[in-house]
């Protein structure tokens, strides 16, 4: 995991506010490149690839899934994005994990 990910994940789990280069945490949400990519919601993780299927959008979702404690992960196979064993929509919100 990247060092700006291991941040950007820690201070959404503690819920601080983060800018580190071109991602910050603001208010429960994760934002790279200014698209909203995590968000805490209704007690849960919801995550998107906010139409970016690059591998720095997964490993930011993947960094954040990882400290939250989730099993999922991003992935792609022949150019199509996938969480777990299922393809997604890249635009699609995803609910990761429940918050305890």
């Amino acid at each position: 995991m990247r060092k700006i990910t291991k941040e950007i994940a820690n201070a959404l789990f503690a819920r601080q506010d983060v800018n580190k280069g071109n991602t910050a945490t603001i208010n429960g949400e994760v934002f790279l490149h200014g698209n909203k990519i995590a968000k805490i919601e209704d007690g849960a993780l919801l995550m998107t690839l906010a139409g970016w299927n690059t591998p720095t959008t997964r490993e930011r979702l993947n960094g954040i899934a990882d400290v939250f404690g989730a099993k999922k992960r991003y992935s792609q196979k022949n150019w199509e994005p996938y969480l777990g064993d299922e393809a997604i929509d890249e635009d699609a919100w995803q609910h990761i994990t429940d918050l305890a």
